[in-house]
């Protein structure tokens, strides 16, 4: 689905996960987020593999072309870092890593539990874990912008929700909620195709289900170590989900080198909305690791 690239599957524990590659050199894995795609990382593929960078962007589980596992378990923290680990390892054993969403949640934490494999971390538009459950906890104006992640808890109903009305719901919370041009009529078709297959929807909301359950917004936030890889965070501010509190709350998790690029005006849909942008400030941080 990205020109320019070859398709991989690679195993990772319980699941192959389908990996679209091009380019030589320093590994990149780049982590999608919900409800996408590892095509959303279409701009910056063939950027990097331009600048001299081996660029890898895998479906993850559940999504695209990889391995649909059934139960909700399935979808927790430990596999998701899992699956992580086992794609660097089959990259060499040390990445530059990517991630935006919930693939940035999870690459923050693969980059906090497993230092040695992540040569720099690159953060789009994603809190850190323990960040967002403190936000969830302590601030009434992120739990208003999460109200979703209640309602996806709903086995069904959430399904439904999104696809009535050919995919109204979902076609807000991500197309009509990009700048104008973000997404052309091919990018719609290309992750609408996806999601009409059997099981797609209930495995991305899988992930929710399994890390963010409702009693998970009673309880103390999960324990981590301090991030220690250098890291860079990329943040559109126009980000209707996720506010600037998230920003400075997942920076504090930082306690090596830390560079902070502000988009103005961008929605969370940052890397393709602004992939210019995106790709001058990924491929100077990796340059400079």
């Amino acid at each position: 689905m990205i020109p320019g690239t070859t398709t991989r599957r690679v195993a990772c524990g319980d699941v192959t996960l389908a990996v679209r590659e091009a380019g030589d050199g320093p590994p990149v894995v780049m982590l999608h987020g919900f409800p996408e795609l590892g095509y959303s990382w279409r701009h910056q593929v063939p950027a990097l593999a331009g600048a001299g960078y081996r660029a890898m962007a895998p479906d993850t589980r559940g999504y695209g072309e990889s391995d649909r596992p059934a139960a909700v378990e399935d979808y927790g923290i430990q596999r998701l870092i899992s699956d992580t680990v086992a794609l660097i390892d089959d990259a060499g054993g040390h990445a530059h890593l990517v991630g935006h969403d919930w693939g940035g949640g999870v690459a923050w934490a693969t980059a906090a539990l497993h230092p040695a494999k992540v040569r720099s971390l690159g953060i789009l538009n994603a809190p850190h874990p323990v960040a967002s459950a403190e936000a969830r906890r302590e601030s009434e104006a992120q739990r208003a912008k999460s109200w979703y992640m209640l309602l996806f808890q709903f086995p069904g109903i959430a399904e439904r929700w999104f696809e009535a009305d050919d995919w109204a719901q979902l076609r807000a919370m991500v197309f009509d909620n990009a700048a104008p041009g973000t997404f052309t009529d091919a990018d719609v078709d290309v992750f609408l195709g996806v999601f009409r297959e059997e099981g797609a929807v209930t495995a991305a909301l899988n992930y929710y289900r399994a890390n963010m359950p409702p009693e998970a917004w009673l309880r103390d936030p999960p324990a981590l170590p301090p991030v220690t890889v250098p890291t860079m965070i990329v943040w559109g501010e126009g980000d209707t989900y996720l506010g600037e509190e998230l920003l400075e709350r997942s920076a504090a998790k930082c306690a090596g080198e830390l560079r902070v690029e502000r988009l103005p005006g961008v929605s969370h849909w940052v890397q393709q909305e602004a992939p210019d942008a995106v790709n001058r400030h990924l491929i100077d941080w990796l340059s400079s690791h």
